[in-house]
């Protein structure tokens, strides 16, 4: 890079730059390297062109290789762009650099260079599920999937710029930083796919773009790349419930009905039942029911839960099989094989090996849609989660060829989709994240949650805990509703005991980012055994805005403290503020509120899980006693000189979900307030108003009954009432003498 970034476009020039393709012809391995783009350069009937745009705030980028030869090549990897790492105007160990996972549970994070914590767990499990590019990244490097953020922390003069792939249909992709060598490469791997006399190859198109906040930056690739992918993104994330987490496999279908006839009693809007894995025999043999758990078969089940106005969710991994299933046993030329002509190892399955599908033959892409299409009619399943799915690109021998893994995984999912038709919803887990933009309506975006926060091996941040799963559900909010909707994986509310560790502050901290991330909302408890004191921590994230909150402080902390959503509607204005407190120890947490995104002025602040109002803010807040693992949920709104509306405690969001109108009037000295809330189920809580000096409320009315309300604070008051679907509130205003 020919000058440092000072929030301008980035200039490469002259033999510092280039576009290197490695290939073979025959047994000899070329490499040709292009220096000067937009220009193209011939070698034995080959035709190598780097195609350059400058835009404005950056570059677009791409290569395109035409073979008129007279044999066939083998394209390894296509390196669009490899120059030297940007000058940032600060030393690299004061940077931070976004390092996205290949795959739903690849650890997400905003690394930093000179006193991160990340490690990575050197075992054959992590490296087939994590490092899907064979030769592992040195440790002075850092590898991160299809976009990085390069940015400074701690400088008054921000610096940022983003490489970033802004397709992913044809390769995976990779933008790794060489620390020693201080460059940055932007690689697609092609797998040695063969190229005919005649044939064409065009990389992924790649993106340059520069500015100083490097949250946006991120947050603008995501809407290119979903936009370049023709993104589904649902208007209303599904709600549900899960069998995974309180049964792990070992539910029966006595269990589903006792669920189902649960949220019918306890008057709870989820509408879908997901039953996830153990309903079946084996991987691969999807029809073969366990006996034992399910001895009518699906189909009463499924009927019992249309019949409570509840709609079938099913669980399957389709691009494997297990050693023991007839699939495998019946058709071994179905599998990807190694070089030994082994079938390749998709994942170990709680201690059982299952092979990996090649999705390029077409007898399986035959199988995927028979067997699809027979869930959605004969079970009438409307969500369905596909989990591993990385075992489709998984680097073997295909049927065919010139099929890249990317291209092999769309295949496959291509193939689902379009035997579940488009108004399914398509929930992708275990997932490369590229290849599955436009065709997945959901992805899960993080590891699993557990019932415990820490995983039993702190060093891997892959394994499944309630911390890591929260870690890449901030770090991944970006691609809310520009990729997809966003999974953040099962909320937990039941009592601790021995299927849960959880203490109530990690609860709240669980309920509190998955309701702040606006995703998918699925609960994952036996319903019948939770109490109704554990079940309202359900309610208030029901249900889900469809808006995510974003991590403010992405790239000053690996685990992000602020997690913020700013809300405007017609009538008022404000912020939810996730103040995450991811230490062991209690402390007293000061946020300036510039940290927070907020204009200058003076704001009401409410601490929704202690139900406190903290007084006005117009420079800092401060969070007193904040405990371990524990959220301060802050809603912060502008002060204003007439009674308003402060907040509500039915959703953790505070007015997002649940008021639906809001009128004011003013009449000579008097002025009336009037608010609809409307939320599915039955909740209690509690509707705070500011009512200012000079003024004095009159009046107050629910559902037309006189209610006396409540003092919380000076100038705070609140009405308590059961909400039951919809309810209707108005307040009467007049001012005061002096």
């Amino acid at each position: 890079m020919s000058r440092a970034l000072g929030g301008g476009t980035p200039t490469w020039s002259g033999p510092n730059r280039a576009a290197i393709i490695r290939y073979h012809i025959g047994q000899r391995e070329e490499v040709m390297e292009i220096h000067e783009p937009n220009k193209a350069r011939h070698l034995e009937g080959i035709r190598f062109i780097w195609r350059w745009q400058e835009e404005d705030g950056g570059y677009r980028m791409w290569v395109r290789i035409t073979h008129r030869g007279e044999e066939p090549i083998e394209i390894h990897h296509i390196d669009v762009l490899e120059a030297p790492v940007p000058r940032l105007g600060s030393p690299q160990q004061a940077w931070s650099i976004y390092q996205n996972g290949w795959q739903s549970w690849t650890p997400t994070f905003a690394r930093h260079l000179g006193n991160g914590v990340h490690t990575t767990p050197e075992t054959g499990g992590y490296q087939r599920q994590h490092q899907p590019h064979g030769e592992a990244a040195s440790e002075q490097d850092i590898s991160s999937e299809w976009v990085t953020v390069l940015s400074t922390t701690g400088a008054k003069q921000r610096a940022s710029v983003l490489v970033g792939f802004v397709t992913a249909d044809s390769q995976l992709s990779e933008v790794r930083i060489r620390q020693e060598g201080t460059e940055i490469v932007a690689r697609c791997h092609c797998d040695d796919i063969r190229i005919d006399p005649g044939g064409s190859l065009a990389s992924e198109t790649l993106v340059v773009r520069t500015g100083q906040d490097p949250l946006s930056l991120l947050e603008g690739w995501a809407e290119e790349i979903g936009s370049e992918m023709k993104a589904r993104v649902p208007s209303e994330p599904p709600t549900g419930w899960c069998s995974w987490y309180t049964f792990y496999g070992e539910n029966t279908a006595q269990d589903i009905a006792n669920n189902v006839a649960a949220i019918e009693a306890r008057d709870l809007p989820l509408e879908v039942i997901l039953i996830d894995d153990g309903y079946q025999t084996t991987i691969g043999d999807w029809f073969s029911l366990n006996p034992k758990r399910f001895p009518d078969g699906m189909e009463p089940v499924a009927q019992a839960i249309r019949q409570a106005g509840r709609r079938v969710g099913i669980w399957t991994a389709p691009f494997g099989a297990a050693e023991d299933s007839n699939l495998f046993k019946d058709h071994p030329d179905w599998f990807l094989r190694d070089e030994s002509n082994e079938p390749v190892v998709g994942w170990v399955h709680w201690g059982k090996t299952c092979y990996a599908l090649d999705c390029t033959h077409p007898e399986v892409l035959a199988w995927l849609g028979e067997t699809f299409r027979r869930l959605k009619e004969s079970w009438d399943v409307s969500l369905f989660k596909t989990d591993f799915l990385f075992a489709a690109a998984r680097p073997g021998r295909r049927h065919d060829p010139t099929a890249t893994r990317a291209q092999a995984l769309r295949r496959g999912l291509q193939t689902i989709r379009k035997a579940i038709g488009g108004r399914s919803f398509l929930l992708g887990c275990g997932a490369p994240l590229g290849p599955c933009v436009g065709l997945v309506d959901g992805m899960r975006i993080s590891p699993d949650v557990d019932p415990n926060w820490y995983p039993v091996w702190r060093n891997d941040l892959s394994a499944v805990s309630t911390q890591n799963a929260l870690r890449n559900v901030v770090t991944r909010a970006p691609m809310h509703g520009r990729l997809w909707a966003n999974d953040p994986d099962c909320l937990l509310v039941r009592q601790r005991g021995e299927d849960l560790d959880l203490v109530l502050n990690e609860v709240r901290t669980l309920v509190s980012i998955v309701a702040l991330s606006g995703g998918l909302t699925l609960d994952s408890d036996d319903l019948p055994a939770v109490d109704d004191g554990r079940l309202k921590y359900l309610r208030q994230a029901l249900p889900p805005t469809n808006l995510s909150a974003r991590p403010l402080d992405l790239f000053e902390n690996e685990l992000p403290r602020l997690f913020v959503l700013p809300v405007e509607r017609d009538w008022a204005r404000w912020w939810v503020a996730a103040v995450i407190n991811w230490d062991d120890t209690t402390k007293e947490t000061t946020i300036p509120l510039t940290e927070l995104g907020l204009p200058p002025g003076r704001y009401h602040v409410f601490h929704y899980w202690r139900r406190r109002y903290l007084g006005v803010a117009d420079d800092t807040l401060t969070v007193e006693r904040h405990q371990p693992h524990e959220t301060a949920v802050l809603l912060l709104k502008p002060v204003s000189d007439r009674p308003d509306l402060l907040t509500t405690t039915f959703h953790v969001c505070q007015g997002v979900a649940e008021v639906s109108s809001y009128q004011f009037e003013i009449i000579n000295a008097r002025s009336t307030l009037d608010l609809r809330l409307e939320k599915a189920g039955s909740q209690f809580g509690r509707v705070f108003f500011s009512v200012p000096a000079g003024w004095q409320v009159t009046e107050a009315h629910v559902d037309g009954r006189v209610q006396a309300p409540v003092r919380e604070a000076p100038y705070i008051v609140s009405l308590g009432l059961t909400l039951e679907d919809q309810a209707t509130l108005t307040m009467a205003f007049e001012r005061t003498a002096g």
